[in-house]
């Protein structure tokens, strides 16, 4: 599809988010369109562009072998993110989208890929045009109207027989939606799970509808795909952090398994509303009354006639998969966990999500692939043992939530004891220190234990020490105790107050003051105090300046994050880009709006030429 012919028809089918316009100029402009593109996700501000530049929105394919040879219907292609991530791969694609300004950045952004680009309907697609071996149904089964059945039976039609359905949908019945978050589609509490009252409906959103996992599964039977394997992204399918299979709650271990994947299982800050309580915990107690697999936030399917080609689509022996945070490209991995046979026990492997990324010299990427002090280990490992048993930060979270004071100084006892042992003293020159190891007398630690942070720590609570499963991170010359210390206690209570976690100290305790609390409890090595004075300054500066190299951006812009971050509290956890409240949650709402977001789009596009 030419991108300069496509333009708004009279019966465009759109769902727009207000920034397509904005989008569709970025990519006009953009040099890297690749779907983990460093320079688009530069222009993130907000959600809508979060949602179409996010290097983290393709994690949701990962668990799916797309090589060439494959043809794939993107359906509801949007601005064609994951139509280039199965080009990329060597998938041939066609990608079908119901709005024009939509279809035509996908255009832009799936250039000189073999990606069809198509502005219609599912109706409106020709037998000629298949049939297809997967078809991709991301975001749009819950705008098929009042008859998703007849809808998923066209799509079937436009299968191979041996064809595989990828549904990814939110659950109407979701823990997020129990525990007070907006409902996504019409941005307030509780009303899917009341069963969409006509009362709190638009024109545009009164067809709008998630599904159960009964029901969705009943839907995919009746259109002839009954052989289905149910995957749960989380915190939703938009931007996974982890996903996992539903046979991992069948494992003896599901809880404290599950809940080191997955950690806090809402992201308030994009999903809104407000509960009063621990919910790590109630994921936590979900999982003990097997409950989880109906509660799950979102799902991703993959449904069929032939198990044997879900099969081969995903790996029927994996667990989970775990994704980094948002690192830039050349440092994005995922971390495999397949279970357990007869030979060899659950094992977790490591390799990058974009393979030729991470091979590509440094000459042809927007950030570098390491700094004279900071580098990430080899990209791909061998299969190692998956250390089974909770690690720190979930023993630590444990004796918070029950005021146990001693248990957790028991817990950073373990911590000291085990870091004291790798601890030498040196005189740190000018040539070999960097922001985690300044110059002059310190206690240093091997450069690969940077991020030995409490939840890196894993087989806690058994005879012998806890095992430290993450070295990527590498700095060449050691690192100092006291900034590991510092920023093992700050992840510490970062993750119990974005987690809600109850404890001792008031409610308004922020970040920066529980990590301060956490820090006293840290006994000395070798006869020293592990913490200097003014620590959390220090870390700051360390800490933004590891972020550049990780994360990609600026020192002054990580700083500004990690400041608002350290000011959260239990009555305040999710400061900053929460999208659906104030005025940017309005102005997202009113874009949708028939009469009024047209005006809101002009009046964006003419501040933009202004400015």
């Amino acid at each position: 599809m030419s991108a300069e012919s496509q333009t708004p028809t009279t019966g465009d089918r759109r769902w727009r988010d207000g920034s397509e316009d904005l989008v569709v100029e970025i990519l006009r402009s953009a040099r890297d369109l690749s779907s983990a593109s460093d320079e688009l996700a530069a222009h993130i501000n907000d959600w809508p562009t979060r949602y179409h530049f996010d290097r983290a929105r393709t994690n949701l394919l990962q668990p799916l072998d797309l090589r060439p040879g494959l043809r794939i219907l993107d359906l509801g292609a949007g601005t064609g993110v994951m139509s280039r991530f199965a080009a990329e791969r060597g998938a041939s694609v066609v990608a079908l989208e119901g709005d024009a300004r939509r279809a035509e950045a996908a255009a832009l952004r799936c250039h000189g890929l073999d990606v069809d680009v198509r502005h219609g309907s599912i109706d409106e697609i020709a037998a000629a045009d298949g049939p297809f071996d997967l078809a991709l149904c991301v975001g749009v089964l819950e705008y098929a109207g009042d008859e998703p059945a007849g809808f998923l039976s066209r799509l079937t039609e436009h299968l191979t027989p041996q064809g595989v359905l990828a549904v990814a949908i939110e659950n109407r019945f979701g823990l997020a939606y129990w525990l007070g978050a907006n409902e996504d589609h019409l941005n307030q509490a509780w009303l899917g799970l009341e069963g969409y009252p006509a009362v709190t409906t638009t024109t545009h959103t009164s067809t709008v509808r998630t599904h159960s996992r009964r029901s969705l599964a009943e839907l995919l039977t009746g259109a002839g795909l009954g052989s289905q394997r149910w995957l749960s992204p989380s915190p939703d399918y938009k931007l996974p952090t982890a996903i996992l299979a539903e046979r991992i709650y069948l494992e003896p271990d599901a809880v404290e398994l599950v809940d080191q994947l997955v950690g806090p299982p809402i992201d308030r800050s994009r999903m809104g509303g407000r509960f009063e309580g621990d919910e790590r915990a109630v994921n936590r107690g979900i999982l003990e009354a097997g409950l989880a697999p109906d509660l799950a936030n979102s799902f991703f399917v993959l449904a069929g006639a032939d198990i044997h080609e879900i099969d081969r689509l995903c790996d029927p022996s994996v667990l989970a998969w775990r994704f980094t945070g948002d690192r830039s490209q050349r440092h994005l991995r995922v971390r495999t966990i397949r279970s357990s046979n007869s030979e060899v026990g659950r094992t977790v492997d490591r390799r990058p999500t974009h393979r030729d990324v991470a091979t590509k010299p440094p000459t042809q990427l927007s950030q570098p692939a390491s700094t004279s002090w900071l580098h990430l280990d080899p990209a791909e490992r061998p299969p190692e043992p998956w250390i089974s048993g909770p690690n720190l930060e979930q023993l630590a979270l444990e004796h918070l939530r029950a005021g146990d004071q001693s248990g957790l100084a028991e817990v950073f006892r373990q911590w000291t004891d085990i870091v004291g042992s790798l601890t030498a003293t040196q005189d740190v020159a000018e040539s070999d220190a960097h922001p985690f190891l300044p110059a002059g007398r310190r206690q240093v630690l091997p450069g690969d234990h940077l991020d030995f942070g409490l939840d890196n720590l894993a087989g806690a609570g058994g005879l012998d020490n806890p095992v430290f499963i993450d070295d990527e991170w590498v700095a060449v010359t050691g690192v100092d105790l006291e900034l590991v210390a510092i920023r093992a206690c700050w992840k510490l209570a970062a993750v119990a107050i974005e987690s809600g976690t109850r404890h001792r100290w008031p409610l308004k305790t922020t970040v920066d003051d529980l990590t301060i609390e956490f820090l006293t409890l840290l006994p000395p090595i070798g006869g020293r105090r592990v913490i200097g004075p003014d620590p959390l300054a220090r870390f700051y500066c360390a800490e933004a300046e590891l972020r550049v190299i990780a994360l990609a951006g600026t020192t002054s812009d990580h700083l500004t994050q990690i400041r608002a971050a350290g000011r959260r509290s239990l009555t305040d956890r999710a400061n900053g880009a929460n999208p659906s409240t104030g005025l940017r949650g309005w102005l997202s709402a009113a874009r949708r709006r028939r009469i009024i977001g047209p005006v809101l789009a002009l009046a964006a596009r003419v501040a933009r030429r202004v400015g």
